[in-house]
């Protein structure tokens, strides 16, 4: 998987990759590190649940906030 995007604050950690995986281009794995225990979360996102993100973060990045 190619990773598109990769950003962390502290303890946290939040990338997003291309995927193989059937009908899911994007994932997205969300690391936490605390107290000596590593979470990773993943999903998988179709292009319509990508496309929604993207709308959101549109609107709130034009509205200030």
């Amino acid at each position: 998987m190619a990773n598109l995007y990769q950003t962390s604050k502290e303890s946290k950690a939040l990338e997003i990759e291309e995927s193989a995986r059937g009908g899911l281009p994007f994932r997205i794995v969300i690391t936490l590190k605390k107290l000596g225990v590593v979470t990773m979360l993943d999903y998988f996102l179709s292009s319509e649940e990508a496309d929604g993100i993207v709308k959101v973060l549109g609107q709130s990045a034009s509205h200030g906030g």
